[in-house]
């Protein structure tokens, strides 16, 4: 049982990456931090993305904005070769046709502020899109 629950474990940490929340920008009146747009269980990125605003402004934050950002593409290439099943075999026939798929990679990003009140914080009930 303690295998299984190890794989398991090791198996999630190769499933969620190491991607989690991080600054994209901070000084002492505001920050902005991103999280992959995906969810990806068990990782709580939201949760993370919120230690963080707390670590940088601990007597409160506002959250001002929150939005999906296009961070750049990713093209995929698949090959079809052309061929028949006859009995055992494959017999090839000339030919095969090549598919490209380009998409884009976001992120969620998160815009932030100091709260005007000590120890208020504002978090709007939004999140990445699932």
């Amino acid at each position: 049982m303690p295998r299984i629950l190890a794989l398991l474990i090791i198996t999630s940490l190769f499933v969620t990456g190491c991607t989690s929340a991080r600054y994209v920008s901070r000084d002492q009146e505001r920050g902005v931090i991103a999280i992959p747009s995906i969810s990806t269980w068990p990782v709580d990125h939201r949760e993370n993305a919120m230690g963080l605003m707390q670590a940088h402004f601990p007597q409160g934050y506002i959250i001002e904005k929150e939005e999906e950002i296009v961070i750049g593409t990713e093209t995929q290439n698949h090959t079809d070769v052309h061929a028949h099943e006859i009995g055992n075999s494959n017999i090839y026939l000339g030919g095969e046709t090549t598919h490209t798929t380009t998409t884009d990679k976001t992120e969620w990003r998160i815009t932030y502020r100091r709260a005007n009140n000590p120890r208020v914080s504002s978090v709007p009930d939004q999140g990445p899109i699932q």
